[in-house]
């Protein structure tokens, strides 16, 4: 039901092979049903614009096959994800800038919540 961003490129697409697909192709030479298949609503998010319509034609026709299918879109998701995936790294190897980023938000957050509270008091006859 899900795609852990962390996960390893392995990871994702050892997920993905157990994806449900069309029920009743049941063998390879069985034309699909890209129009009912989560693989290929997934395709059509992750792949390239330019490969969709060719992945459409060999399943419909049984020139590729789900576990194909499945493979291609593994490689398409984990090269959409790997940017998110090298910043994520980036940011683990230096735990003390993510910790500064958060402090620095907060004492952010805090001045304006403070200016607010002494706003609704003013505004309230409290002050």
């Amino acid at each position: 039901n899900h795609l852990d961003l962390a996960a390893s490129p392995e990871e994702t697409a050892k997920r993905l092979m157990t994806a449900f697909t069309d029920p009743q192709r049941t063998r390879r030479d069985i034309p699909g049903r890209p129009e009912i298949c989560n693989i290929y609503s997934l395709h059509q998010i992750f792949s390239p614009a330019e490969e969709v319509p060719a992945i459409y034609a060999e399943c419909t026709t049984a020139k590729r096959g789900c576990v194909d299918c499945k493979r291609h879109l593994a490689a398409s998701i984990n090269s959409y994800l790997e940017p998110f995936r090298e910043r994520r790294r980036e940011y683990q190897a230096r735990p003390g800038f993510v910790r500064e980023v958060l402090r620095h938000g907060a004492e952010k957050a805090r001045v304006i919540a403070r200016q607010t509270i002494e706003e609704v008091y003013r505004k309230m006859g409290l002050a």
